[in-house]
């Protein structure tokens, strides 16, 4: 046999073997991830994007997911938005047009809302952390939310945080009056006024007011300069936890001794990493079953430390979770290529799947139940308020 009929020969054999790339991707199952890794926002993609790779890993050893009796390596593909919306559709349209993924996950509005624009015609599922209302109100039949919807779970997690500072506060000090810092992106402004209508139900709670930021900044003094001669009994804050930290570390260098209130953007393991106990201490968290003292979470967070050697963020936990969900809805289906599918598995996906943040009941416009509570950073410890106590 000729050289070159040899090669051909064993081409063809390694092609019907399934062979060269295209054994290799026929066996690969790929998950587009959209997130900010460098920039105002590097802590918290990156966070996000370990919490991810924890899920994978851990599927990937015992084996991989199974699909129709076959077996597929899962391998998220990560690409880098800078926390900027444009960077955020080039990634999308990379993801689509390169890797031909059918699900994409983002930990933000930011990214999410630029997404939603072409994701059906793509035909991929978009999942986002977004709390805000309007991402699921659009008719997008490929968009999951992981994370609480601001117009279910706003109004109780005010009157639960109501209750914190009754019982928490001083005769004589109560927190009655709130300055708002509200970052510049639709979930800022969507999260702020349902936060601001909540407040205001209260009799005597007022907010004295409202100043605009960007996550990317680093220089907060014009706006709190502009906050602080109003008298606030606390600060509001719509962000994630990098930028968060310097607005909390400059007010306290103006001289602001009251709380903040953060939204879950923020968790408090990581803005007590950024800033000294008696700069953070105080600060309110809005905040789901992550905060609580499950066995689940305690695990997950000794193992996330054991394999990256550093504490995680609550959106560690939201990768993770999401990141799961996603597989078990994909062996659900039965399909790798089919986001309608996918999508149409997700509910009894998730009905089946144990997780830190009790999601349960997916509908059909994308919304889930998902609990909040407040946490607070008191003496440099963290808990969890739930009212029960």
């Amino acid at each position: 046999m000729t050289r070159n009929r040899l090669c051909a020969a064993v081409c063809l054999a390694l092609v019907a073997a399934g062979g060269f790339g295209a054994r290799s991707r026929a066996e690969t199952f790929e998950i587009g991830v959209v997130a900010p890794l460098s920039g105002g926002g590097a802590d918290y993609g990156s966070a996000f994007q370990n919490g991810i790779k924890m899920a994978v890993d851990e599927v990937n050893k015992s084996g991989g997911i199974n699909v129709a009796g076959k077996a597929y390596t899962v391998s998220p593909v990560f690409c880098d938005d800078e926390f900027k919306p444009d960077k955020a559709v080039n990634c999308g349209k990379q993801l689509a047009a390169q890797h031909k993924v059918r699900v994409v996950m983002t930990p933000s509005s930011l990214a999410a809302f630029p997404i939603m624009g072409f994701n059906q015609q793509e035909g991929f599922v978009l999942m986002a952390t977004s709390q805000t209302p309007k991402f699921t109100k659009s008719g997008n039949k490929l968009v999951v939310r992981f994370v609480n919807n601001t117009d279910r779970t706003m109004g109780p997690w005010v009157d639960l945080l109501n209750g914190y500072f009754k019982k928490a506060g001083q005769p004589g000090q109560p927190i009655n009056k709130a300055a708002m810092m509200v970052v510049n992106t639709e979930l800022g402004k969507t999260w702020a006024d349902n936060f601001a209508a909540s407040w205001k139900r209260r009799g005597g709670a007022t907010v004295v007011g409202t100043a605009s930021y960007n996550a990317n900044d680093t220089d907060f003094y014009p706006q709190l300069s502009t906050l602080l001669p109003n008298g606030p009994d606390a600060i509001v804050l719509t962000t994630v936890c990098q930028p968060s930290a310097i607005v909390i570390k400059q007010a306290r260098e103006l001289g602001f001794k009251g709380p903040f209130i953060q939204s879950a953007a923020c968790s408090g393991e990581e803005l007590s990493r950024l800033l000294t106990a008696e700069q953070v201490n105080g600060t309110v968290f809005e905040i789901g079953g992550w905060g609580g003292d499950s066995p689940t979470v305690e695990a997950f967070k000794q193992a996330y430390v054991a394999q990256f050697n550093v504490q995680p963020q609550s959106v560690s936990g939201n990768g993770y979770d999401g990141a799961r969900w996603v597989m078990k809805a994909v062996e659900a289906a039965g399909v790798v290529d089919d986001a309608t599918r996918i999508r149409a598995a997700m509910p009894a996906a998730l009905a089946g799947l144990k997780n830190m943040f009790n999601m349960a009941n997916l509908d059909e416009n994308g919304d889930l139940d998902f609990p909040m509570y407040v946490g607070v950073i008191a003496g440099g410890k963290m808990s969890v308020f739930t009212g029960d106590k």
